[in-house]
């Protein structure tokens, strides 16, 4: 299939929605979910109250909500994947809450113990005002002493694995075509879904920026966290320039 000379272009997310289940179908939610449940047991036992940030179709809530009975909120910049996440959890049965939230501009009510933003959110903040802006926002959500948990694409993921992010796919009235491209001057890694959704033909373009390590310590000090680790992928090894993806955990000072 290809729809470049055809198809009606359209924002990220807003097609992509009705099948990103289809897309994201390689991930392991349960594995991701029990290692970041493993980083709240080491860094922050006591957690009670978690916001997750970008939680596109509610995959990884559901995930969590069969490992502890947390106060779960999740949310996602995009409506149209709160209203696939709405629909999962009613058909399962999963009492949690989900809600349209930009994670660069976002308050909550009380603070939390934890806040999440995993599978590269980070990753489509594409400069530093924007990064900041997350990170100050995280900060005010939580209280003295609670928690940040996000990963990151690396520089060094999309230099090592361009290749391999091509693909394809499809379910029942829907199916797409991936192309990537990587810009190791900018460090900007553009996505490019060609999309039938019942017979009609989207392209929708996403782009992420790959964050150094260093960049991302750097900024996260100055809104005034205190990293707690930064590991290899699933691992617990510390992270380095070298590595493809990172878990960090950031706490807000005790007494900030």
């Amino acid at each position: 299939m290809s729809t470049h000379d055809t198809a009606n272009d359209v924002t990220a997310y807003s097609v992509l929605a009705a099948g990103y289940d289809v897309v994201m179908e390689h991930v392991d939610y349960d594995l991701w979910a029990s290692h970041v449940q493993g980083l709240l047991q080491d860094f922050a036992p006591e957690t009670e109250k978690i916001l997750e940030l970008g939680c596109g179709t509610g995959s990884f809530a559901l995930a969590m909500r069969q490992l502890a009975d947390y106060t779960y909120v999740a949310t996602d910049g995009s409506e149209r994947m709160i209203k696939v996440a709405r629909a999962k959890a009613e058909m399962e049965g999963a009492d949690l809450q989900f809600e349209t939230a930009d994670f660069t501009d976002f308050r909550v009510d009380h603070p939390l113990d934890a806040v999440l933003l995993l599978y590269d959110g980070l990753n489509y903040l594409l400069d530093s005002k924007d990064l900041a802006r997350m990170f100050d926002c995280v900060f005010r959500a939580l209280r003295p002493g609670g928690v940040f948990v996000f990963d990151q694409s690396t520089p060094a993921n999309s230099v090592n694995n361009e290749a391999l992010m091509e693909d394809s796919g499809e379910a029942e009235g829907f199916s797409y075509v991936r192309h990537s491209s990587y810009d190791p001057t900018t460090r900007i890694h553009s996505t490019v879904f060609e999309i039938q959704v019942l017979g009609r033909e989207f392209r929708e373009e996403h782009r992420q920026r790959a964050y150094s390590l260093r960049e991302i310590l750097r900024a996260s000090r100055k809104a005034g966290f205190e990293c707690v680790a930064h590991l290899e992928d699933f691992g617990h090894d510390e992270a380095s320039e070298e590595s493809e993806r990172i878990h960090w955990v950031l706490r807000k000072p005790a007494k900030a």
